[in-house]
């Protein structure tokens, strides 16, 4: 009965993540795109990174800078669909949104159990952070 609950849960899990890659705006591929939520008193722009493949799937981060701060990180794009990369990117990405976020730089530690987002996912804020002149 456990295997039946956790398949639920994961397949919920997998469901949610889906859905917000649909909502996702398309992909820009490293270049700088106005937020269309942010006014332009406010000075946002978003900046995608690279997007990089390994063996888990492609990586890619977007961050939102208003007046010279980062305050956003979102995967566009964050491994395959597979369970286990589902359920380790629920945890890596938010994981790395609130240590960029803090740190205001992609030169964070990467996230423990999180072995081949890490270091794609950071390479992709890497991309980022120097679209935006931040690197």
């Amino acid at each position: 009965m456990r295997g039946a609950h956790a398949a639920v849960i994961v397949g919920g899990c997998a469901v949610i993540v889906g859905a917000g890659f649909a909502a996702a705006p398309p992909l820009a591929g490293g270049t700088a795109t106005a937020d269309p939520t942010a006014s332009a008193a406010q000075g946002s722009q978003t900046f995608d990174g690279p997007p990089i493949s390994n063996l888990r799937g492609t990586y890619q981060a977007q961050i939102t800078v208003t007046d010279g701060a980062v305050t956003d990180v979102v995967a566009l794009q964050a491994g395959t669909t597979a369970p286990e990369s589902v359920q380790v990117n629920t945890m890596a990405i938010p994981e790395f949104k609130k240590r960029v976020l803090e740190a205001q730089t992609w030169d964070v530690d990467a996230v423990s159990g999180a072995s081949y987002t890490s270091p794609a996912f950071l390479e992709s804020l890497e991309g980022a952070f120097e679209e935006a002149g931040l690197k």
